[in-house]
């Protein structure tokens, strides 16, 4: 069955819950499902592979694709072996089955002769780097996204970025309330979900542990002035849970209520995480500092504005005041972090409003939009540097590129034209 409006194709049983109809993917209740009729994914029940339903593999050879890799190296060596026993064939040819050999046992990432090896964007990339020069760079942050709590609102708020084409880092608290993170449950398989369809808008940050109040660290923090250990403790559980919900180990952290200190800094290094993004009158209170900056071992990055003017009634900031938010940021080449709380977010003329600081920032000459994440790698790793007009990006093509085995079968399928070019012009 298809969902039409997300496009996902699933088993009918996936489709049927006790709710009624229900997409798997997008959760959405479904009133515009069709039967798929060719074409459909069917399951292998020896092996649980899935395959198109025209393909039909045969079931003796469905549940071993090692030895089909296996038996397809070993015609390219049967036939390295005719060409060897060829008197019509030069050596440069045999060299090139040989490479042919080589390529497939990379690419079908075959285990037996040639091992296992891990093949990095690094190592198949082309080290070609070119700089691009921005005026200011936009950060969004949304945090306190939560297992099954406004759930409508959230989605809403991630059709803004996606429809906009705009990066976001999520900020997801693992256990607050009753409600904690489940692998197999509705919040972890939408954000799943989300980074495979949109995998360039969004990032998953972890939002502390239970966003509670565990001291009065200016003014209430969860981490800051907590003993050293329990912090370690709670980044500890925080990233194994976040970890399991959507299958990547997050690199950023979002401190709940902005605030932290350098055993906060230090745990979260210890965890390998490149950066922290907390509240910029809270560096420039504790740090003395308002803009990105390293320390203890991670990349600070603090937010520059909220939408909420007013927490207890929700009022947000005017459009005009967002706007020149920002502008002062532009004009001054600063980095701009929007925070926003996607609960907040409680009707269409709010998330315009988000359009519109969208819209307003596009119109302006100079502008880079990156995720918490992505700046942070580029900051410490030099890639991202201050100039007197701005920010110099460095991009290279072993990063930016697409991932490293699509790569690597194009240069496969390279090769194998020039060989059966060679090939030909040889038989002849």
């Amino acid at each position: 069955m298809e969902h039409e409006s997300c496009g996902a194709i699933r088993p009918v049983s996936a489709f049927v819950t006790d709710d009624g109809v229900v997409c798997p993917e997008c959760e959405a209740a479904c009133d515009d499902v069709e039967y798929v009729t060719r074409g459909s994914p069917s399951t292998c029940a020896a092996c649980g592979r899935n395959f198109a339903g025209d393909e039909r593999p045969d079931a003796e050879n469905a549940g071993d694709r090692r030895r089909s890799t296996d038996d397809g190296l070993a015609s390219v060596r049967d036939q390295i072996a005719a060409v060897d026993r060829s008197t019509r064939q030069s050596r440069w040819t045999r060299r090139v089955l040989v490479v042919a050999v080589l390529f497939l046992a990379v690419s079908a990432s075959a285990v037996g002769v040639f091992g296992t090896t891990a093949i990095t964007d690094r190592q198949v990339g082309v080290a070609n780097t070119t700089a691009t020069d921005y005026r200011t760079i936009v950060v969004f942050r949304n945090d306190d996204v939560q297992p099954n709590y406004r759930s409508d609102q959230m989605r809403a708020v991630d059709r803004v970025f996606v429809e906009q084409d705009v990066p976001v880092t999520q900020g997801v608290v693992p256990a607050i309330g009753d409600e904690q993170l489940d692998s197999d449950g509705k919040l972890c398989r939408y954000l799943r979900s989300q980074m495979r369809q949109h995998p360039d808008t969004f990032e998953y940050a972890l939002h502390g542990y239970t966003h509670e109040r565990r001291s009065g660290f200016h003014g209430g923090s969860e981490f800051g002035g907590v003993a050293p250990d329990r912090q370690r403790e709670l980044v500890e559980a925080g990233t194994s849970a976040l970890e399991s919900c959507v299958g990547r180990t997050p690199e950023t952290f979002v401190p709940p209520f902005d605030t932290y200190d350098d055993a906060t800094a230090s745990a979260l290094a210890a965890q390998n995480y490149t950066v922290v993004s907390g509240g910029g009158w809270f560096t420039a209170e504790q740090y003395d500092e308002t803009g990105p900056f390293v320390a203890s071992g991670v990349v600070h990055l603090p937010n520059s504005q909220s939408f909420v003017k007013n927490w207890t009634t929700n009022e947000f900031h005017d459009q005009r005041h967002l706007e020149r938010q920002f502008d002062s940021a532009y004009r001054n080449r600063e980095v701009y972090v929007q925070m926003l709380h996607y609960p907040t977010f409680t009707d269409e003329a709010k998330r315009d409003q988000l359009r519109g600081l969208i819209d307003h920032m596009k119109s302006k000459e100079g502008v880079a939009f990156m995720t918490v994440g992505e700046f942070a790698r580029k900051y410490r790793d030099g890639r991202l540097t201050r100039t007197d007009d701005g920010w110099r990006v460095e991009t290279t093509t072993s990063e930016d590129a697409e991932p490293a085995s699509h790569r690597v079968a194009d240069v496969g399928r390279h090769l194998w034209e020039r060989f059966t070019s060679h090939w030909t012009q040889g038989a002849r």
